[in-house]
């Protein structure tokens, strides 16, 4: 018995130890969170400043600085904005390409212009490298933000053409660590980086030097990074395009004091150990082990929904017939509770139906409402937008009325779904498939999560409308494909026809149709491909879309 009795000690044994084990992962992991949450703060921080200096210059950029043609009053509305701000932006000016700034004033012997023009090419604000600051002066982040246009005014020669132009700003970098208490005290330091791959601490010289070869490991927010020896962690974090943050902090420390409280706990569980063994064994046996063999037989006999059989003998030990009690109620209370789940499941099934059909009757009256909205609008081009709103709102009533149908509220099957709602995109331009235009469908037999449903609904009908109303003028035939098949968990969309193919975007810009199923293909985790398709492949047009598949997220509880 005593044999047995150590026996069954050894199970505690791994158990205290595996606890142990765990506090000191879960030592050794502080010193890591420490980093993550060190690195966390000075994002926000320095993420916040230049966030409120972008803001800023863009806001400068949209009231345009120059609408006085006397730089003598641009000047000064620019230091009022930089005294406004002190310690945040340095030197504002309104540049344009190729000429000295219009107002305000720019870092001496930096050139702005490659910065103005990659910001013009992408209409959003661009970072350059950094500045270093002079005696008792922090450096600096040139930021160019884009203008519209530039109108006459005599601060160009006389005659010369508007150029376009932008606002540029030098957003002071301060040191924001010693804010950070223990952090800083703990011997975190702070190194910024900007697009050059040029490495700025904002707290001065002195400390660690960061390692270029740690640099290259880091992700933007991602993972920790230890140095080699292990005494210092690092983690980093890209606060816009052209900026990236990097913290560092000692763990070397706290490596130490984890082994040693490892140690620490491992000889007091030893000692505890002992000193229980040796009480149990002596009254273990008669007292409490054989009555909880027998009560673990009944246990391990019991079944979901049955009642829990208490022993009829009675002689067992207080504790032990309290547990066979408390177990019969947990049973009966399981059989309730059971009985009252399955209640809720099914009453939640019939109000998703219900919602799901109450959303389908919405949404038709919502499509009615547009329809006889169109039909007394005497502008053609204000007709079609009604109608194109009316065709979107309508593959929406119609994905809802199929949750509804099949009894489905996580996903929906696609091959009846899309073929409805291809007919009706045909029905909606007041076409028959198989008349002037044939419709060939090729849909694998899968299905989707509700969410992805909805951005593919829209997509589908913004593509088939596309093709139904503009490919194929004057009365001309041909045929429009939609083709939708599966292969390792991607999913794979095709729609193209032969008709007249996309218009010459010189001539006519880019449309709404366009751009809403680029929106849509993002929503479904994919890219948008496609276009113009050349003579050999049968001209027309093609759109692909390859996306995964996705489970609906979880639903959270009533109080979460």
């Amino acid at each position: 018995m005593i044999v047995l009795l150590m026996v069954a000690g050894i199970p505690v044994a791994s158990i205290a130890i595996t606890n142990a084990l765990q506090d000191h992962r879960a030592a050794l992991a502080e010193g890591r969170s420490g980093v993550e949450g060190f690195r966390t703060l000075m994002a926000v921080r320095y993420g916040a400043a230049l966030g409120a200096a972008e803001s800023l210059l863009s806001a400068l950029a949209q009231e345009d600085p120059r609408s006085s043609d006397d730089p003598s009053t641009c000047n000064p509305a620019l230091r009022r904005v930089i005294d406004l701000h002190p310690g945040d932006i340095a030197e504002i000016a309104v540049i344009s390409t190729g000429m000295n700034p219009l107002c305000g004033n720019v870092p001496a012997g930096y050139d702005l212009s490659p910065l103005l023009a990659e910001a013009l090419a992408g209409g959003t604000p661009i970072h350059g490298g950094f500045l270093p600051g002079g005696t008792g002066r922090a450096p600096v982040l040139p930021v160019v933000v884009p203008g519209a246009g530039l109108p006459g005014s005599n601060t160009l020669p006389q005659g010369a053409p508007s150029q376009p132009w932008g606002v540029a700003g030098a957003v002071v970098l301060r040191d924001y660590a010693p804010l950070s208490g223990s952090a800083r005290e703990a011997g975190g330091r702070v190194w910024l980086v900007d697009r050059d791959g040029r490495v700025l601490s904002p707290g001065g010289p002195g400390g660690p030097v960061l390692d270029m070869a740690v640099l290259d490991q880091l992700e933007d927010g991602g993972q920790v990074v230890e140095s080699p020896g292990g005494n210092m962690a690092y983690a980093g974090a890209r606060l816009n395009p052209g900026l990236r943050l990097v913290v560092g902090q000692p763990v070397g420390m706290v490596r130490e004091a984890a082994r040693t409280v490892l140690i620490q706990r491992i000889m007091e569980l030893a000692t505890f150990l002992v000193a229980c063994l040796a009480a149990i064994v002596v009254g273990a046996d008669l007292a409490m082990v054989r009555p909880l063999r027998l009560l673990s037989a009944r246990v391990r006999g019991w079944r979901p929904g049955a009642a829990f059989r208490v022993s009829p003998a009675g002689t067992e030990p207080r504790e032990v017939r309290a547990v066979e009690q408390a177990f019969s109620e947990a049973a009966a209370a399981l059989a309730r509770r059971e009985g009252d789940l399955r209640a809720a499941l099914e009453q939640r099934d019939a109000l998703m139906g219900e919602i799901h059909h109450r959303v389908k009757n919405n949404l038709q009256i919502v499509s009615s409402l547009l329809n006889l909205q169109a039909g007394r609008i005497a502008d053609p081009a204000a007709t079609a937008e009604f109608l194109a709103a009316r065709n979107r709102v309508r593959a929406l009533a119609t994905l809802h009325r199929h949750l509804y149908m099949q009894h489905s509220f996580e996903a929906v099957s696609l091959v009846p779904f899309l073929t409805e709602l291809a007919n009706q995109q045909f029905s909606s331009h007041n076409e028959a498939p198989g008349e002037r235009i044939a419709l060939k469908l090729e849909i694998a037999d899968i299905a989707i999560s509700t969410d992805q449903a909805v951005s593919l609904s829209l997509f589908v009908t913004e593509a088939l409308g596309n093709a139904v109303e503009h490919a194929f003028p004057d009365d001309s035939r041909g045929t429009v494909r939609l083709s939708l098949s599966e292969e390792n968990g991607e999913v794979t969309l095709l729609i193209r026809d032969d008709g007249a193919g996309l218009p010459d975007r010189k001539e006519r810009p880019r449309g709404l149709g366009l751009q809403l199923m680029e929106g849509f293909a993002k929503q479904l985790g994919g890219s948008l491909a496609g276009g113009c398709l050349p003579a050999e492949e049968g001209g027309g047009t093609g759109w692909t879309v390859r996306f995964p598949v996705r489970e609906n997220s979880a639903p959270r509880t009533m109080g979460g």
